[in-house]
């Protein structure tokens, strides 16, 4: 009975060390899954991005010349007014 005992406790000091010797642990897999989300959330955007662009050179190539009156920079199409 003594050895059930003291392996229990034994058990019990080694799965509360663990949590001792890593705290981290857990902010770790917390802070991946925000870079996981965060990640999603830009091709998210991105795929927008494209749809905008793509709408705008639609509208703008059937009223005029394709790019002009406009600034692009980092793959995305902004219209400037004249």
């Amino acid at each position: 009975m003594r050895i059930f005992l003291i392996l229990a406790l034994l058990c019990s000091l080694l799965l509360s060390s663990c949590e001792f010797f890593t705290p981290d642990t857990s902010r770790a897999l917390s802070q991946t899954r925000q870079i996981e989300e965060m990640q999603k959330q830009t091709q998210q955007l991105e795929r927008q991005a494209d749809a905008l662009e793509h709408l705008v050179d639609r509208s703008s190539g059937a009223g005029g010349a394709s790019g002009a009156g406009r600034a692009s920079g980092a793959g995305i199409t902004i219209p400037i007014s004249p």
